[in-house]
Order: structure tokens, then sequence, then C-alpha cells
């Protein structure tokens, strides 16, 4: 070896161009590249935690929400959710402050995969206005017919205990019989791309499709907790959040929803006239679940987002353009 002309090796390429040319890469094909040795592992960790930040607020997409019953597939509508950060998830790289302080440098990617962006389900402003004055009843299709008279009064005591804040919450009712241990929820999240102005969707690509159970004893014990919320006798040190607040969809936990029940004190399933003692409290219980946030693993988030835009422009370059047949070169130039 020259030693006036050294050869040039890996190791001796500055780090802006190997993050240059890692910029390139899908995530998918990155990934495998932490295994290389130290410096790759903290390049990719660092072009993963900077396209976190770009990707997890969504600001070319939306996501789009699906949460309803089985039974009720066809007349549940779909809703929009609010992005509202990613816990851990801090604009410096390194240093202090930043989302990898006194973290292992083994343990670092498993740092990133473990968070988890929060979205808030939210009902459309013209839905809001539907519910409240009454163009819309949100019963399934069947299940009963009622006069104008009572259903003013049945649609106030529905929402006598809707605090002016619920307004644009989601809220899925659920009823369980006697024989009933837990009823199901079908959730499907998908991120979508909306033409300005319309509802139109331009693009959808599916996040996760799954269906989480709501047990009776499991609604019954958050839903104490919640009138005891309300009421404001929690117990010192104890905990307004916790884990088990969170239903996942899926058993690699990847999306999963945080729920607040409450009692439902108006059954529908009920016949309207019905006498006060013909009323048995173990022959079902009602609660309506609120939808507060929707939580998905960011990685998953980015993945879904890349894949999106390469489906974007697979379609594109697979477009075919009809048209009129250009005019000869004669015509054109006057011949």
């Amino acid at each position: 070896m020259n030693p006036a002309n050294p050869a040039v090796t890996l190791d001796s390429l500055p780090n802006e161009l190997f993050v240059d040319i890692l910029s390139d890469f899908s995530t998918k094909s990155l990934l495998p590249l932490t295994t290389v040795n130290r410096r790759f592992h903290a390049l990719v960790l660092r072009v993963l935690h900077y396209r976190l930040l770009l990707s997890t607020p969504l600001k070319e997409y939306k996501l789009l929400l699906e949460c309803f019953h089985p039974s009720s597939k066809l007349t549940e509508p779909h809703v929009f959710c609010k992005y509202l950060g990613t816990d851990g998830l801090s604009e410096r790289h390194d240093g202090p402050g930043s989302s990898y302080e006194n973290v292992d440098t083994a343990h670092q990617l498993g740092r990133v995969t473990g968070l988890y962006s929060r979205f808030r389900p939210e009902v459309s402003s013209e839905e809001a206005e539907q519910e409240r004055t009454g163009s819309s009843f949100g019963l399934s299709p069947g299940r009963m017919l009622l006069l104008s008279g009572v259903m003013e009064y049945i649609r106030a005591d529905m929402n006598g205990g809707r605090d002016d804040g619920d307004e644009k919450a989601v809220i899925r009712e659920v009823t369980l019989d006697s024989h009933e241990d837990f009823s199901q929820l079908c959730v499907v999240a998908n991120l979508v791309q909306v033409r300005p102005g319309t509802s139109l969707l331009l693009s959808a690509s599916t996040v996760e499709d799954g269906v989480v159970r709501l047990w009776r004893d499991w609604l019954y014990r958050h839903c104490r907790r919640s009138k005891k919320s309300a009421d404001g006798a929690m117990e010192e040190g104890s905990e307004g959040f916790s884990s088990d607040d969170i239903l996942w969809v899926d058993m690699a936990k990847t999306v999963g929803l945080k729920l607040r029940v409450r009692e439902k004190t108006w059954n529908p399933s009920f016949p309207v006239l019905v006498h006060q003692d013909d009323l048995d409290e173990n022959s079902w219980v009602g609660y309506e679940v609120v939808l507060e946030e929707l939580h998905i693993r960011s990685t998953r988030l980015l993945l879904v987002v890349e894949q999106s835009k390469e489906d974007q422009q697979r379609h594109q370059t697979n477009a075919i353009v009809i048209g009129a047949a250009p005019a000869p070169i004669g015509l054109i130039v006057g011949v």
C-alpha cells in the first residue's frame, strides 16, 4: 500500500455520504443493514428516527377508522382520526433530551419499534349535528318502530348523561343478554388520501383489520371506575390510565383502542311500553363505549405510508393515456 495514496475503505467515508445513500432505501430494506456493524446500526437508526418524525403526523394522509358490531357492518359510519402525538419520540436524535438518552446501543432499535402514535377518533361536524337534531336515530335496521312523540323522550333520556364535550366523541353501544359473556367490535384502520374539498378517496391502505372482545367483567370494572372518576372518588395513588384500558386488535399489539365505559340507562331492545316490575336486573346489561384514542405502532404506520407511495408510483407508471393521435409532421410544418 502506498502511504501517500491510502486505499479508500467504508470506514473512511463520511457519515453524510452514507446517510444520503441509505435515504433511497425503503424501511424494509434498511432494517437488515443494522446487523452489519455498529456504525451501520447507528446510521440506520438515525434515518428511521427522522422518517418517523416526518411520517407519523400523516400530513399527506388521513387515518380512517371503522369500528362496528358485526351485525351493524353496513350501517355504522366510519370516522376520521386526529393525530395527537407519539410519546417518546423527540426531535433530537442524540444528546440530552433525545429519545435514546440513557439507552444502551443494543436496545435503541427496540426503543424505536416500541413507539406508538396516538390518534383521537372524531365524529364530523355534519354527523354531530345530525345526531343532535335527531335526523339519524343510530338504531340498527329492523330494531323496532317507535312513535315520534315517544322517540323524543327516549332521545332525551339517552343524551341526558352526555357532556357537551362528547359531541364529537365516537360512541358505540354494547348490550349483553344474560347468556352472553362478551360482545365484539370489528376494527379496521385504513390510511387514505382524500381529494381536497370532497369525500372522495384517492387511495386506501389497510393498517390493521381485526376484532376486539368486550368481556362482561371488563365492562363492569371500567364502568365503575368511570363513575368514580366522574364523582372525584378516585383513590389516592391510583392511575387514571393503565394498560388494561387498551384493547389490542392483534396479538402483536400493533393497533389498540383506548376505551372509556359508562352505563347505558336505556335499552332500545325492549318494547317501549313495558312495566317496570317486568325488568330483571340480570337479564341484560347495556353500556356506552367511548373510543377515546387509537394507538398504532409507529413503525407499522411508517411501513404502510411507504407501501402506499410505492403503489401510487406503480399505478402512475402503468397508466394508459387515451387521447387523440398526434398530427403528422407534414401538417405541422405546412407542407
